[in-house]
C-alpha cells in the first residue's frame, strides 16, 4: 500500500506539487545523465495472502500477528484478514529465484506457527471464496491512518459509495462506503529492475505479455458466492478504487486501476507525466528534501512525492523508482497482475516464466511500439482475465489458444531467458515444467475451483460450497503439490452443520430467494408456491425492504373467488428475523421457541438470505 506517513492533499497541496513537478525534472536529468546503477539487475517478490478460521471463514487477527512478533518482512494490508511478506531483492543469478523460493518457505512456515496459536490458517488465493460483504466494514480495514485516509479522501473525491458490477457466469453487484473491495484481491506482485536504456522495449513488451501470463496463472473465479472471471481480481481492483461515477460517461476518464493508455516510446518519464496530468492527487506527505537541491549537491533524491503518487496508481505493470543499497537510484517493473497462490510451487513457476519471458525478448519485439496497436495488448489482457486458459490471442498474424501459444511460442523464449540468468537445465525444468504441465491439462487454479464449485454448489447451496471450496484449497496449498496435480473434492459425504456449534447462519443461508412485492395478487403467490414447491414467499416494497411473508397457511381460508386480493392484505407483518453473523445454534433456538417455518436474513433493513425448518431439519434431525 505504499508509505505510511500520508495526509490528505488538501493540507498542503500546493507544495507538494512542487516536489512532485521537481521529482520529474529530477528524474528527467537523471536518465539524460546516466545517474542509474550498472552492471547489476535484482529481482524480488511481494506476498499477500489470507488468514482464514477453523471454519475456512476470514479471520481478522492480521495486526495482532504483527504485533505477536513477526520479522521486518511482514506487513499490513488494507484488509485485517491479509498480511503481506516483502520478500528480500536478490541479485539476478543462478541462485535467485531458488533463494526467494526458501525465504519464502521460511517466513510461511513461521507464520503458520504463529496463526496456529489463534486456531487460525495461512492461504494463499487470488480471492478467498468465503469472503461476504459482511465482512467489508469499515471495522475490518486495518487500523492505520494510511488506509483511513485513503478511503475517506476516495469516497469523498467519488462523491457517493464504491460500487462494483461483475457479469461473467453469474453477476455480482455491490456496494460499499470505504474501499475494502480492495482486500478482497491477493497476489504475488514480481518486480524486475531494468536499465534505463531498455526501459522502454522491456516495459512494452512486459505489457505484451501480460495477457498469455495472466491466462496460464489465472486463480480467482468465485467472490462472495458468484463464478465471475476466471481472474475476477483484474475487474475487482479496477471498480473498487474507482472514483469515476455514470455521470463521466461522456468524458474519456481513466480509473485508477488500468492497463495503461499507449506505449512507452522516449523514456520511463512519459509514464509519470502522463499519470500526474491524468489523475488528481489523493494523498501527500511531508517532503524535507528538494529532488533538485539533491542533485546540485551531488546527492541521490529520494523522489519521494513521485513515490507517494506513483502508490495510489495502481498499474498492472508499474513502473517504480527506488534507490539501491549500493546508494545508486534504480527502475524496475513491478509486475502486479499475478494472483497468490495456489502453492508456493505454482507462484514460483509464474515467477520464472514471467521472468524468462522478460530475459528472453526477442529482439523483433524492440518495436512493439511501432507494429502493433497498444488496444491489442490491452484487449489480449481483458480477454485472459475473462476467460484464462480458454481466451485466444492474435499473435503474429494467428489467432492462438492460450495453451498453445504458451506451449509452442513462450516457454522456448522462457527457458532462453532463464538461461541467461546462469540456472542450468535442471533448475529451469524445475520450474518451467509446471507451467507446461498446467497447460497441457488445462488446469490452473481458476479452472479447479470453477469445477469444484459447480459440484459443490449442486450438491450443497452457495454457502457450504464456498467453505468446502476453501478447505479444498486449504489442503491444496498445504500439500505443496502444484495445482495441476490436485485431486477434485468428493461431493458424496455428509456435512454434518449440527455438530459445528460456531458455524452462522450467513454461512448457510439461501441467497437465492423468491420474494415478490406486496402489490402483487394472492393468485400470483399461490401460482410460485406451487411452481418453486415452496411455502413462504418474503414480500419487499418499491425500496425492497422486507415488510412481510406469506406462508401457506396465510392462504389456508382464502377461497378460490379470493384471488384478487394482493400480498399485503394477508401477509404476516409482525416478522422475527436475524442478521447473518449469528450462530447456527441460537437461530434454531429462535425458530424452536416461536414455533415459526422460516428465518429471514437481513443487513441493514434489506433481505440478503433465508433458511427454513426444512433445512434445520436436515441439520439437526
Amino acid at each position: 500500500m505504499g508509505e505510511l506517513k500520508v495526509r490528505s492533499t488538501t493540507d498542503s497541496r500546493n507544495r507538494f506539487v512542487h516536489h512532485l513537478i521537481n521529482d520529474v525534472k529530477a528524474l528527467d536529468h537523471m536518465l539524460a545523465e546516466q545517474y542509474f546503477e550498472k552492471g547489476i539487475q535484482r529481482v524480488g517478490a511481494e506476498q499477500e495472502l489470507c488468514l482464514v478460521d477453523a471454519f475456512f471463514q476470514p479471520t481478522m487477527i492480521g495486526p495482532e500477528l504483527l504485533e505477536a512478533g513477526l520479522p521486518p518482512q511482514f506487513t499490513t494490508e488494507i484488509g485485517r484478514f491479509n498480511l503481506e511478506i516483502n520478500l528480500d531483492p536478490q541479485v539476478l543469478d543462478a541462485s535467485a529465484l531458488d533463494n526467494t523460493l526458501h525465504q519464502l518457505e521460511d517466513m510461511l512456515s513461521l507464520l503458520k506457527k504463529r496463526c496456529h496459536d489463534y486456531q487460525s490458517k495461512v492461504l494463499l488465493t487470488g480471492i478467498l471464496p468465503t469472503l461476504r460483504k459482511s465482512h467489508l466494514g469499515f471495522e475490518n480495514m486495518t487500523p492505520r491512518e494510511r488506509y483511513f485516509l485513503l478511503s475517506h479522501t476516495m469516497h469523498k473525491m467519488r462523491g457517493n459509495d464504491f460500487e462494483i458490477h461483475v457479469l461473467g457466469t453469474d453477476e455480482l453487484i455491490a456496494r460499499l462506503d470505504n474501499i475494502l473491495f480492495e482486500a478482497c484481491n491477493t497476489s504475488f506482485q514480481l518486480h524486475l529492475q531494468i536499465d534505463p536504456h531498455d526501459f522502454v522495449a522491456q516495459y512494452n513488451w512486459a505489457q505484451w505479455i501480460s495477457g498469455p501470463v495472466l491466462a496460464i496463472s489465472a486463480n480467482s473465479p468465485v467472490l462472495m458466492g458468484r463464478e465471475l472471471w476466471h481472474e475476477t481480481r483484474i475487474a475487482l481492483f479496477q471498480q473498487s478504487v474507482d472514483l469515476r461515477t455514470s455521470s463521466n460517461h461522456n468524458r474519456q476518464k481513466s480509473g485508477r486501476v488500468s492497463f495503461g493508455h499507449r506505449w512507452l516510446n522516449q523514456s520511463v518519464s512519459e509514464y509519470f507525466k502522463e499519470n500526474i496530468s491524468r489523475y488528481p492527487l489523493i494523498l501527500a506527505s511531508d517532503i524535507e528534501e528538494d529532488s533538485l537541491d539533491c542533485l546540485y549537491r551531488n546527492s541521490v533524491p529520494d523522489l519521494k512525492a513521485l513515490k507517494v503518487h506513483n502508490g495510489t496508481i495502481y498499474s498492472w505493470n508499474r513502473p517504480c523508482y527506488g534507490i539501491s543499497d549500493t546508494g545508486y537510484p534504480h527502475l524496475r517493473i513491478e509486475c502486479r497482475y499475478i494472483p497468490a497462490g495456489p502453492t508456493v510451487a505454482d507462484e514460483m513457476a509464474n515467477f520464472a516464466f514471467w521472468l524468462g519471458l522478460m530475459k528472453g525478448m526477442p529482439e523483433k519485439y524492440s518495436t512493439l511500439c511501432e507494429d502493433v496497436p497498444f488496444r491489442q495488448a490491452s484487449e489480449h489482457f481483458y480477454h485472459a482475465a475473462r476467460n484464462g486458459l480458454q481466451a485466444q490471442f492474435w499473435w503474429n498474424g494467428h489467432y492462438l489458444s492460450a495453451q498453445k501459444l504458451v506451449l509452442d511460442r513462450l516457454l522456448p523464449i522462457a527457458a532462453k531467458g532463464l538461461s541467461t540468468t546462469g540456472m542450468n537445465h535442471h533448475q529451469i525444468q524445475h520450474y518451467l515444467n509446471i507451467i507446461e504441465r498446467r497447460a497441457i491439462s488445462g488446469q490452473n487454479g481458476a479452472n479447479w475451483q470453477i469445477r469444484n464449485f459447480r459440484k459443490l454448489l449442486d450438491c450443497y447451496g452457495v454457502g457450504v460450497a464456498v467453505q468446502e471450496l476453501t478447505a479444498g484449497l486449504v489442503e491444496g496449498f498445504h500439500s505443496g503439490r502444484p495445482v495441476h496435480e490436485w485431486d477434485d473434492i468428493s461431493c458424496t459425504r455428509l456435512y454434518d452443520l449440527g455438530n459445528s456449534p460456531w458455524v452462522t447462519i450467513g454461512r448457510v443461508m439461501h441467497t437465492d430467494v423468491f420474494t415478490l412485492s406486496e402489490n402483487d395478487s394472492v393468485a400470483m403467490v399461490k401460482a410460485m408456491m406451487q411452481w418453486k414447491n415452496i411455502r413462504h414467499v418474503p414480500i419487499e416494497n418499491e425500496a425492497g425492504e422486507l415488510i412481510g411473508l406469506v406462508t401457506a397457511s396465510n392462504l389456508t381460508d382464502i377461497l378460490a373467488d379470493d384471488d384478487e386480493l394482493l400480498a399485503k392484505d394477508v401477509m404476516t407483518k409482525e416478522l422475527i428475523t436475524v442478521e447473518e453473523g449469528i450462530l447456527l445454534d441460537e437461530a434454531f433456538r429462535i425458530l424452536k421457541l416461536h414455533g415459526i417455518g422460516c428465518l429471514p436474513v437481513l443487513t441493514e433493513g434489506k433481505m440478503v438470505g433465508f433458511l427454513t425448518d426444512t433445512d434445520f431439519r436436515e441439520w439437526y434431525g
